[in-house]
């Protein structure tokens, strides 16, 4: 069982109380009504907004999943996790300003502003409780999940009491401080954990003998060799890999719900929520790479695990062989500050869709606004209470994200098709969102009851993820087509009221047919757009390929793809001097 020193303790301990007074030096300013616990009161600079995004991004189980997916399938796996960034590179270009434009305060709200009638109510009523209960606490239960392996390795204390105490803080800070306390601590938490965990990276290959010595180690063993180094995937052989591989491209859209739509709406305006967004894509393309490293140490270190541990315990294992003390307690407040920060948000964002798309909206449309935060905070405790009692019931946090990800199924591209394309209502969502339901049923109960039933010469079991997220949203989007068509559009009063609203662009031409729109901003998707988005992946993905051939020794190859970054960056700079974002509150 491992120790820790009293300064290790010392520096978690310091934390933990750090958070707890900022939550409660916070609480006026919440208390104030619901759109200030919520969303702030829209003050947030860009910086503080982006950085709550990154912050919340990476869980504690984060580093764990990147090192399991390195010593399973090597570097190549990684465009995997590239595959998103695809969405939020769009997402910098229309769904920043969309939202902002939009001023709702939870994305279910959407469903009444853009559709009518019964329909949009209950939709909205669906979208709330999916987002706010289903996909929340099973997000809570996973990322606590990765906590407790942290926790197992790193720490000679009962795994529980550990992360009850670190949930105890966080639900304390969250549901006194609202927003600002989530904030203000995703700034702290992100700072302590990108400086704990790149000293980590540093100090690991440096204790191995230098990069060199790292990749010769790996390229020596013959369960990993080669193959594990190979950044760009290799498909002459594999072409289910390729496959599988478009398959994420084309499917793995989203409008940039949920707790991304709260900041982007937290933002002091237009502006701010491009910058923020753009700090956030950026990140999330080249995070991986100080996880990459360890997880090259640990093979080096480990090609063959101790009896017990898993490749997701692989790098807290490198933790405990190069980190003395001060150190060891920093990056285990590192792995806390993460967790705390995802719970946070998923907490405050949580809430939200309880409060205002359930109990505001349908049962006490008048409340107060110390009623509004009362009952969130009420809501907050239960969101917690609920999300650690989810936890003991998950086996696998890739079963868990796997399940989720094929209940959207089709939600996506049918989210991104609803600011564009005028004739879409409510039954098109909800027929979407009810096919998605069943066929994330229907896979469970055929993995439980008749794993070796054959799905073109396969069996289920066997299937991969890639190829059902294709049947099942090709099945999720005939089932939205047919009610878009079956069922009447939405009254064109709504909808002009929406288009004046948000300036989407794309295929509104009877709704904006005879509006004089000259005083209006411009729409956000325009004949550029996709030139723009070519920009912003180059300044992206040659950032990241940039940073992962330094590593590999290779800078001949790493300065070409950074000069694809800077051309990329020119673009980037070029379309917000051309497109002026919008600086008014």
């Amino acid at each position: 069982m491992p120790s820790l020193h009293w300064i290790d303790y010392a520096i978690i301990g310091g934390y933990l109380l750090l958070s707890l007074v900022i939550g409660l030096r916070m609480s006026g300013r919440a208390s104030r009504n619901a759109e200030s616990y919520f969303l702030g009161g829209r003050t947030l600079p860009w910086w503080a907004t982006g950085i709550s995004l990154a912050a919340t991004s990476f869980a504690s189980d984060t580093p764990l999943v990147v090192t399991e997916m390195v010593r399973d399938r090597g570097l190549q796996r990684l465009w995997w996790l590239f595959a998103g960034v695809f969405a939020l590179v769009v997402a910098v270009y229309l769904f920043s300003r969309l939202w902002r434009r939009l001023e709702a305060i939870t994305d279910a709200e959407f469903c009444e502003l853009r559709y009518d009638g019964r329909a949009a109510a209950l939709l909205r009523v669906i979208r709330a409780f999916m987002s706010g209960v289903v996909g929340n606490l099973i997000t809570m239960a996973w990322v606590t999940l990765g906590m407790a392996s942290i926790i197992t390795v790193t720490m000679p204390v009962d795994k529980w009491s550990a992360i009850l105490l670190a949930m105890a803080v966080t639900l304390t800070y969250t549901a006194f401080g609202g927003f600002f306390s989530a904030v203000l601590t995703d700034v702290i938490q992100f700072v302590i954990a990108v400086i704990a965990m790149a000293a980590l990276a540093v100090i690991s290959v440096s204790a191995f003998g230098g990069m060199e010595a790292v990749l010769s180690a790996v390229r020596a063993h013959p369960q990993f060799g080669e193959r594990t180094l190979s950044l760009f995937p290799d498909f002459a052989n594999a072409n289910l890999d390729l496959a599988c591989f478009v398959i994420l491209i084309g499917l793995w859209w989203t409008d940039t719900g949920g707790y991304v739509m709260q900041r982007l709406s937290a933002c002091r305006n237009e502006a701010d929520a491009v910058k923020a967004m753009l700090f956030f894509t950026v990140w999330q393309a080249i995070r991986p790479w100080m996880w990459v490293v360890v997880a090259l140490v640990s093979i080096a270190l480990f090609p063959v695990l101790p009896d017990g541990k898993t490749d997701t315990q692989a790098y807290p294992l490198v933790m405990q062989q190069y980190l003395g003390i001060g150190l060891r307690g920093l990056l285990i407040t590192a792995f806390a500050a993460a967790f705390m920060s995802t719970m946070s948000t998923q907490l405050n964002w949580g809430a939200s869709y309880l409060v205002r798309d359930g109990y505001c909206r349908f049962f006490r449309p008048k409340a107060s606004d110390r009623e509004c935060v009362l009952v969130s905070r009420l809501m907050t405790v239960v969101l917690a209470v609920a999300g650690v009692g989810l936890t003991p019931l998950l086996t696998s946090i890739t079963q868990a994200w796997e399940f989720l990800a094929l209940l959207m199924a089709g939600s996506g591209v049918v989210g991104v098709l609803r600011w564009f394309w005028w004739r879409l209502n409510a039954w098109s969502e909800l027929a979407v969102v009810g096919a998605g339901f069943l066929c994330a049923v229907v896979n469970i109960v055929l993995g439980a009851a008749a794993p070796d039933w054959s799905f073109f010469g396969t069996p289920w079991g066997e299937v991969r993820f890639e190829i059902k997220l294709a049947l099942f949203t090709a099945i999720a989007l005939s089932a939205s087509l047919v009610a878009t068509f079956a069922t009447r559009p939405v009254a064109m009063e709504k909808l002009k009221a929406f288009h004046r609203k948000v300036r989407p662009g794309g295929w509104w031409g009877p709704v904006a047919a005879g509006e004089d729109l000259r005083q209006l901003p411009p729409p956000v998707l325009g004949p550029r757009t996709l030139l723009d988005i070519f920009g912003g992946l180059a300044l992206c993905l040659g950032l990241s390929v940039g940073i992962g051939l330094a590593l590999l020794q290779r800078p001949g190859p790493a300065a070409l793809a950074w000069a694809i970054a800077l051309a990329g960056a020119w673009s980037v700079r070029s379309w917000f001097k051309r497109e002026k974002p919008g600086t008014a509150p």
